[in-house]
C-alpha cells in the first residue's frame, strides 16, 4: 500500500504579496474622482495627485481584490499640464482635489469623462456640444460648511477635513472661499478664542448673497451672552445676519441691522432671497451663466407652460415666469415650496404655482399632476440632487413637451436618466459641461432634450 508523506507543520503557505510599497508606474487618464489611473501588474492603480502622461513614484496606500490605491511621492516625469497648487493647504485638506492640474485643462477633464460615460453606457452622443460654462478659479464659493474645535492650549481651530480623515486642518483662508467669507473667518479666530471652552461649538453654516450673507453657528450647548453679543456686533460689521442652531435643531435669529440675503440669477432677473439652511448654488458666476442659457436653450414664450422639477427656491422657476405664460413649480421641501411662492409674490409674478411633492416616487396620485397633466407642458426643467431624477423621468412622455432641460451634478445619473428620455422619442441635442466647483472632481453639466 502506497501512503502519502505525512506533511509537518501546518498546510503548505501561500506565497506573499510581492508588490512593493513603493513602485513606478505610468499613468494613462484620470478617474471619475481625479485620480490618476494606471496599470501594475494586470491591475488597476489609482494615485492621487498624478496625471494623465506622467510618470511617477508612487506609494501603495490600501491593496483590493481588483484594484490599488496610491499616493504620488514623485513626479518623475511631469505634464505640460501640471501647475503649482494655489493653496498651501493642498493635499493634507480634503476639499480640493485637482490644484495640481490647470484649470483649462480640468474643465477639458470634466468635458471628456460626461461625454465618455453617455457614449460608453448609452451610446448617446449630444448633436452640438456648446463651450463649456467657467468662472473664476478663486474665490468663487458663496457658500461653505466649515468646522470647528479647539486646541489643548485653548487656540480656536477652524478649517475642513484633512484628505481621508475627520479630523480637521486649521486654516487661516481657503483661496476658493469668497473674500467675504475669509475675511469673516479672520475676524471670528480671536473672537472664539476670547470664549474660553467651544468645544460645544461643532460646525460653521455661511452664505453670501449679492449685498449680504448669514452666519449659523452649530452648538451643542447655549453661548454665553458676552460671546453672543460680540458674534452679533462682528456679524453687523461684516454684513452678515447671525443664528444658532442647538441639538433640538431649531433655528434661532439673532437680531442684527443686516437685511436678508438674496441675490440676482443675473442683471434683470429676478431678487430671490434666501435663509440658512437653503440648497443655493455656490458659484454664483456659473448660476448666471447656467440660467442664461437655459433660458437661450429653451426660448419660452407667452403661450407656453413650464414645469420646474425640485425648483428649490425658484432658481430656474422666477427667471422663466418672466417669459412663459405660466410656470409650475415642484419640489419636495415645506420651507423652500413657502421660499419660491414668496419669491413670486416679491417679485410682482402672478402667472406661478408652486406645490410639495416628494418626487423620488410615483408623483401620479398627486392632484398637482392630475390637474397639470390635463394641459399638458411645452417645457420642463429638471434640476435633481445626485440620486437623478428616474421617477419623474418615466412620467414625462405624457406630457409632449417639446424640450426639456436637465441639470446634473451626477454624471452618472445623467446617463441612466437620458437613456430614459432617449426611450421616450427625444433627442440630446444641446450639451455643455459647467465647472461649477473648480479644483475639485465635481462635474455638473446641462443637457437639452428636444423631440
Amino acid at each position: 500500500m502506497s501512503r502519502k508523506r505525512i506533511r509537518f507543520g501546518g498546510p503548505t503557505r501561500q506565497s506573499a504579496d510581492t508588490t512593493p510599497t513603493q513602485l513606478d508606474a505610468d499613468v494613462h487618464s484620470l478617474s471619475l474622482e481625479g485620480r490618476g489611473v494606471a496599470r501594475q501588474d494586470g491591475k488597476t492603480l489609482f494615485i492621487s495627485g498624478a496625471l494623465p502622461g506622467e510618470r511617477v513614484r508612487a506609494r501603495i496606500t490600501n491593496r483590493h481584490k481588483r484594484f490599488d490605491e496610491a499616493e504620488t511621492l514623485e513626479v518623475l516625469e511631469a505634464s505640460s499640464e501640471r501647475q503649482s497648487p494655489p493653496c498651501v493647504y493642498y493635499g493634507r485638506c480634503g476639499g480640493c482635489q485637482l490644484q495640481h492640474l490647470k484649470p483649462d485643462a480640468q474643465i477639458q477633464y470634466k468635458e471628456r469623462l460626461v461625454l465618455d460615460q453617455l457614449q460608453r453606457f448609452a451610446n448617446i452622443t449630444p448633436e452640438v456640444v456648446e463651450p463649456a460654462l467657467h468662472s473664476a478659479d478663486l474665490g468663487y464659493r458663496r457658500s461653505a460648511r466649515i468646522g470647528v474645535n479647539q486646541r489643548s492650549d485653548g487656540e480656536a481651530l477652524i478649517g475642513f477635513r484633512r484628505q481621508g480623515s475627520n479630523k480637521l486642518i486649521d486654516i487661516d483662508s481657503c483661496p476658493v472661499l469668497e473674500p467675504r467669507i475669509n475675511r469673516l473667518l479672520i475676524e471670528l479666530r480671536p473672537l472664539l478664542r476670547d470664549a474660553g471652552n467651544i468645544k460645544h461649538i461643532t460646525h460653521l453654516d455661511i452664505s453670501c448673497g449679492d449685498q449680504s450673507g448669514s452666519l449659523t453657528l452649530r452648538h451643542t450647548r447655549r453661548l454665553t451672552d458676552e460671546s453672543i453679543s460680540a458674534l452679533q456686533q462682528l456679524c453687523d460689521q461684516q454684513g452678515f445676519q447671525l443664528y444658532l442652531l442647538g441639538n433640538d435643531n431649531q433655528l434661532q435669529a439673532i437680531a442684527t441691522d443686516v437685511p436678508d440675503p438674496s441675490y440676482r440669477p443675473f442683471e434683470t432677473g429676478p431678487e430671490l432671497r434666501f435663509a440658512p439652511g437653503d440648497f443655493l448654488q455656490v458659484n454664483a458666476e456659473i448660476n448666471r451663466q447656467m440660467v442664461i442659457r437655459a433660458l437661450q436653450w429653451l426660448a419660452p414664450s407667452a403661450g407656453e407652460r413650464a414645469l420646474d422639477l425640485f425648483c428649490g427656491l425658484g432658481n430656474f422657476t422666477l427667471p422663466l415666469a418672466q417669459h412663459a405664460g405660466e410656470v409650475i413649480g415642484v419640489e419636495g421641501s415645506a420651507e423652500m415650496v413657502a421660499r419660491t411662492r414668496d419669491n413670486a409674490e416679491r417679485n410682482g409674478l402672478e402667472n406661478i404655482s408652486v406645490f410639495k411633492s416628494d418626487l423620488s416616487r410615483d408623483i401620479r396620485d398627486t392632484s398637482w399632476y392630475q390637474q397639470a397633466s390635463l394641459k399638458g407642458f411645452d417645457l420642463i426643467v429638471l434640476d435633481p440632487p445626485r440620486a437623478g431624477a428616474e421617477e419623474c423621468v418615466r412620467q414625462l412622455r405624457q406630457y409632449g413637451a417639446r424640450a426639456v432641460l436637465y441639470i446634473a451634478c451626477n454624471p452618472a445619473s445623467l446617463v441612466r436618466d437620458a437613456q430614459l428620455l432617449i426611450e421616450s422619442g427625444y433627442r440630446m441635442t444641446r450639451f455643455a459641461v459647467m465647472d461649477m466647483f473648480p479644483h475639485t472632481a465635481h462635474v455638473e453639466s446641462m443637457a437639452l432634450f428636444e423631440c
